[in-house]
C-alpha cells in the first residue's frame, strides 16, 4: 500500500512516519510532504532538521538524506492512503479525498528541546506501527 504522510513543513512528523512506515513493511512504499514549506523553521533549506535527524539516528534510521517536498495533487493521486498529522488548513483536492485519514494528537515539535522531539518521535512510531499492524490483518 502507498501511504502518502503529510505535516505542515515535511520537517518532522511525516519525515519520521515515512521512515518509520518503510522501516517496519521493508518497502518504500511511504512518501512524505508538507503543505506550507516556506512557513517553516527551515525556510528554503530542504533539508531535514537536526534535531529529527538525530532522534530517528537514536532509532537506527537514517533520514539525514531525506528532503522537504512540498504536497502536490499528483502525490494525493499516487497514495493509496493519506495520513495527515497536522490541523493546518488543507487545499480542497485533499480535504475531499476518500483517501484521507487524520491523525490527531501529535504535536509539532518545532522549536522544542530535543526531549520533546522524543516524545513525538515516540507517538509516530506508535501510530505507524498500528497502521501497518491494522494493514496486515487486512491482506
Amino acid at each position: 500500500m502507498k501511504v502518502l504522510f503529510i505535516c505542515r513543513a515535511n520537517a518532522g512528523r511525516s519525515q519520521m512516519a515515512e521512515a518509520y512506515y518503510n522501516a517496519f513493511t521493508g518497502t518504500t512504499d511511504a512518501m512524505s510532504a508538507g503543505l506550507d514549506l516556506g512557513n517553516s523553521v527551515k525556510g528554503d533549506d530542504p533539508s531535514v532538521p537536526e534535531m529529527v535527524v538525530e532522534v530517528m539516528r537514536e532509532e537506527g534510521l537514517g533520514v539525514s538524506h531525506n528532503r522537504r517536498d512540498l504536497l502536490s495533487e499528483a502525490m494525493v493521486e499516487s497514495a493509496d492512503k493519506v495520513v495527515v498529522i497536522t490541523d493546518y488548513e488543507l487545499p480542497e483536492y485533499l480535504s475531499s479525498s476518500p483517501k484521507l485519514v487524520r491523525w490527531e494528537g501529535i504535536p509539532d515539535a518545532v522549536r522544542t528541546p530535543i526531549e520533546f522531539h522524543r516524545q513525538v518521535r515516540d507517538i509516530v512510531k506508535e501510530k505507524v506501527q498500528k497502521l501497518v499492524n491494522e494493514e496486515g490483518a487486512g491482506r
